[in-house]
């Protein structure tokens, strides 16, 4: 006899979670008619759009699956899930775990979980070819209990649309300077592409964020355009003038940073800001309010360094943020505190605004130290953030934990304690040995959230720029998705060892000592403050130790799902690593 699932015609995110259960059941539920008929209730609170917490009760025959919203209540479904014998390990039902004859029941069942962390997020940047991949993404993250899906950019119309299009051509997203080559044709379709993704995770009922950086498109063209300027002629004049870091891709870039000591420049730009929102607030729940991206990028003039980048920026956020509070009163604003904006205002934009929060990007993060530890800073340099001397790259200097959390608690002087705060990561970003070595232990991921209750930070948001999961084993994300959600459940051992039982089984063993050798070997050859080819000794050593664990590597063999090949392309990218800091440093 099939259980009839109930969930209310007038909750899209309900009904898929009903579509879920019925698919996982396979013959072991069907759609019901009403709440009175049903077997399993499906409940959606709407309580809190950003604050999670989920039940089953057993009652009156039934079970009920409630939430504080919609998203919550599919947490619930896949708790109940679980429970059944099923389990959800990456993305992709490679990564699923589906119990040949699980026995459902109805009777049991008080759970009461609520969320630790406020945000749970992963940026991702799909893939155009390979959308699968982001899709599965989606759903992994509504498995594990992650609530915000962040997208860097826009959709096909961008911020100042009628001003920043040169000869045809938009300017390039941050997330998009890699089709510099592509007519804007291609890019328009790439875009489409991509925003079948937003269109995706809403339908899981995650919270968006959309925007980063780029809302300076056409801003110097609409100044110009106000005074009978031509486009060339108004972005010489407003371009960032003095010592600034040309790593700009194109002039109407997200990297072409402005000259914004003149207040009409900066309430032009507070009205792309308002106008974009004003047409495309309904597709997102928060809107990253951030500036040209790059460091070191900021106007030099006599009248831009009277005060810290950041005034110039909150001036604009809080033109934006008041407007938007009117017009948009469900929208959420989200400021940053990065490069540019490392040193704090020099007075509180913020005050009075309850639909902000704030974001901390900590671009060259040590999980080796707590972000407020004095030991985790370059001895003998300090960054310079008004004079564009934040990073020192021929003498490898640069901002790490710090010099980060002195910024952030010097902005928190300013602006107060109250408004919430996530942390942007970069834990998948990239292949780089001091990324890697979480991926075979999660002991410094656990140490770095236990310190988010003292530090006053509301969560995460992981920048895994291609959207593909980590390797070798997904150990970061699916840890990290049970440490945000319950804070309790930070035992990196315990949950490394439940991770590989289900994926390696009898070879689960085996499987842990290459691990630990592994993180041992990475750990031993350095804390990263430096790049490689600046500590040639080490590097030298991490490439025989690589190569003996390509060594034994090979001794493991197969492994279930031929899941061994994550652990070669673990070991490919930071062997390419090794390689291309080993090329810098020979003579």
């Amino acid at each position: 006899m099939a259980f009839a699932v109930y969930a209310p015609a007038d909750a899209p995110v309900l009904q898929l979670g009903a579509d879920e259960l019925i698919s996982y059941g396979r013959g072991a539920f069907l759609r019901g008619s009403s709440p009175e008929t049903a077997d399993i209730v499906l409940v959606s609170e709407r309580s809190s759009k950003f604050d999670d917490a989920f039940s089953l009760e057993s009652a009156d025959g039934k079970l009920y699956v409630r939430g504080a919203n919609d998203r919550s209540v599919l947490y619930g479904i896949f708790e109940y899930l679980r429970r059944a014998g099923f389990d959800f390990l990456y993305p992709g039902r490679e990564g699923e775990i589906v119990p040949e004859k699980p026995e459902f029941t109805l009777s049991g069942f008080d759970v009461r979980e609520k969320a630790s962390r406020r945000f749970r997020g992963i940026a991702a940047a799909p893939d155009p070819e390979n959308l699968q991949e982001g899709y599965d993404l989606i759903r992994f993250m509504v498995q594990n209990r992650y609530n915000l899906f962040f997208m860097e950019g826009f959709d096909v119309e961008r911020p100042g649309d009628e001003y920043s299009i040169v000869d045809g051509v938009h300017p390039y997203q941050h997330v998009e300077y890699l089709l510099r080559g592509k007519s804007w044709e291609e890019r328009r379709e790439i875009a489409l592409k991509k925003q079948t993704m937003v269109e995706y995770a809403r339908r899981y009922g995650l919270l968006i964020e959309r925007g980063g950086h780029g809302w300076n498109y056409g801003v110097p063209e609409h100044y110009g355009a106000r005074h009978g300027l031509t486009p060339a002629a108004s972005r010489e004049l407003l371009r960032a003038k003095g010592k600034v870091n040309k790593q700009a891709v194109a002039p109407v870039s997200t990297w072409f940073q402005l000259c914004l000591s003149n207040e009409e420049v900066r309430e032009i730009y507070a009205e792309h800001i308002v106008d974009y929102l004003r047409k495309h607030h309904g597709e997102m729940d928060i809107a990253a309010i951030w500036l040209g991206d790059g460091y070191d990028n900021k106007c030099q003039c006599e009248a831009c360094l009277q005060v810290p980048f950041s005034d110039w920026y909150m001036d604009i956020f809080r033109r934006a943020a008041l407007r938007v509070r009117e017009e948009c009163p469900e929208l959420t604003l989200e400021c940053i505190m990065y490069f540019e904006t490392l040193e704090p205002p020099t007075r509180n934009y913020l005050e009075g605004l309850d639909n902000v929060i704030m974001n901390l990007a900590v671009w060259r993060h040590c999980y080796f130290h707590a972000l407020d530890d004095e030991k985790c800073r370059l001895p003998g340099w300090v960054p310079d953030y008004r004079h564009n001397a934040s990073h020192d790259d021929e003498h490898d200097m640069r901002i790490i934990d710090f010099d980060h959390y002195t910024a952030c608690a010097a902005w928190r002087k300013v602006v107060g304690e109250k408004i919430p705060c996530l942390l942007f990561n970069y834990i998948t970003h990239i292949g780089h040995p001091d990324r890697h070595f979480m991926s075979y232990d999660l002991t410094h991921l656990c140490r770095y959230f236990a310190d988010f209750d003292r530090l006053n930070f509301s969560g995460m948001t992981d920048c895994q720029c291609h959207s593909s999961w980590d390797k070798p084993a997904n150990l970061q994300l699916y840890g990290a998705g049970r440490m945000l959600w319950n804070k309790e459940d930070a035992d990196p051992q315990k949950i490394r060892q439940e991770l590989f039982s289900k994926l390696f089984g009898a070879k689960r063993a085996q499987v842990t000592q290459y691990c630990d050798e592994m993180h041992e070997l990475l750990i031993s050859c350095g804390d990263y403050h430096h790049s490689l080819e600046f500590t040639p000794e080490k590097t030298h050593t991490l490439k025989a130790g690589l190569a003996e664990m390509g060594r034994k590597l090979e001794a493991l063999g197969p492994l279930p799902e031929h899941r061994e090949r994550y652990f070669r392309d673990s070991l490919a990218e930071l062997r390419r690593y090794v390689d291309e800091a080993l090329e810098k440093i020979r003579p």
